[in-house]
């Protein structure tokens, strides 16, 4: 994954990290200062704000498609009650009252923000290897 000579200066990793934390808009908003500065943003820097903009869209989208499934199966009335005991586990309060769902998304956007610290590319299955193949 990482180029022969590539040299992962701070400000990569930096602004890496940040859009992990800001869930791809603040490398966004470097990408466009970086345009009208006329500079090139590197490999790393690159790669690290499609793959969190995609994490970012992705845990959209599932989040959406979950809740219109969870009024859908609401609905009919066997179902509910399974829906709902799914819905109840993966949302009650586990731990530092968060959900499962939302310390696995924490942790997630940690990892890939350690690791840009880092200057290392952070895996994650098959987004990753979506944006090797189309970078």
């Amino acid at each position: 994954m990482r180029f022969v000579g590539e040299d992962i200066g701070i400000l990569s990793r930096i602004g890496s990290a940040f859009s992990y934390l800001t869930g791809g808009w603040g490398g966004l908003i470097i990408f466009i200062i970086l345009y009208f500065m006329k500079k090139r943003a590197s490999h790393f820097f690159t790669f690290n704000v499609y793959q969190s903009i995609i994490i970012s869209f992705t845990l959209f989208v599932i989040g959406m498609g979950w809740s219109i499934l969870f009024n859908i199966f609401t609905k009919i009335p066997v179902i509910r009650i399974v829906v709902s005991w799914i819905d109840f586990i993966f949302n009650r309060s586990v731990l530092f009252s968060r959900s499962v769902t939302e310390l696995f998304i924490t942790i997630l956007i940690l990892y890939c923000a350690i690791l840009c610290l880092c200057g290392k590319y952070p895996k994650i299955y098959k987004i990753s290897d979506l944006i090797d193949r189309n970078h």
